[in-house]
């Protein structure tokens, strides 16, 4: 597993979820469209970059469990928030971040929601910027089958994380992104790599995916895939 590659010890050992309450919360965590790359791919190795409390992931886990597959869901964030919920762009979005002592404690949600559903066996945490955990990715020879990428809303950040993740994948691979119309940074982003990589991309609101190799081109996405 990755994990043992990450980790001298599991980052679950000794964790006790009683101290932190249910909190499911997420955007478009739900979406049909990850479980059904799930069983269109059915990847061994999947990267999740920005998780968050943990729900989308969680549903991927499951979805992976359902169909047999032994697949590892290693999850990237800082776990630290994004602009929009420091500069309080919607009331609860501060809130949410359940600081303590000057850090955010989400990091610790998403542990509890992983081991309350079950799921820490295909859960790997790894709390890094996505630039750091794709360097160390790289450096270690791991590649992706499927990443999902909800992370920065912004143009730049937004693109580069796209490019790094899509060179992270294997020879033939899916790569799924969130926010698309929904966030303007995101979507040109996504449209500006495609162009200039002549890569093919398939958008709906709430939803791009851009397939590396032939396999997955003619994949398609149902309106509203938010």
């Amino acid at each position: 597993m990755i994990r043992d590659r990450l980790y001298e010890r599991s980052p679950y050992d000794d964790f006790d979820p009683r101290k932190y309450p249910v909190d499911f919360q997420g955007w478009g965590s739900d979406a049909p469209l990850l479980g059904e790359s799930i069983q269109l791919v059915r990847p061994q190795r999947i990267c999740e970059v920005g998780s968050w409390k943990g729900r989308s992931a969680i549903n991927m886990a499951n979805a992976a469990k359902a169909l047999g597959l032994h697949t590892e869901i290693v999850c990237v964030d800082t776990w630290l928030g994004s602009p929009e919920h420091w500069l309080r762009q919607e009331p609860e979005w501060y809130s949410s971040l359940a600081i303590r002592h000057g850090m955010p404690q989400l990091y610790y949600t998403f542990l509890a929601n992983v081991v309350r559903a079950g799921v820490s066996d295909v859960i790997t945490p790894f709390p890094n910027t996505s630039e750091g955990a794709a360097a160390v990715f790289s450096a270690l020879g791991i590649r992706f089958e499927l990443a999902y990428v909800d992370a920065a809303h912004e143009y730049e950040p937004a693109k580069r994380d796209i490019a790094l993740y899509y060179d992270l994948l294997a020879e033939e691979g899916l790569l799924i992104g969130d926010d698309y119309l929904h966030w303007p940074g995101v979507t040109q982003a996504a449209d500006d790599f495609a162009q200039e990589r002549r890569l093919p991309l398939i958008g709906a609101r709430g939803k791009f995916v851009i397939p590396k190799g032939r396999r997955y081109a003619d994949i398609k996405l149902a309106a509203g895939s938010a």
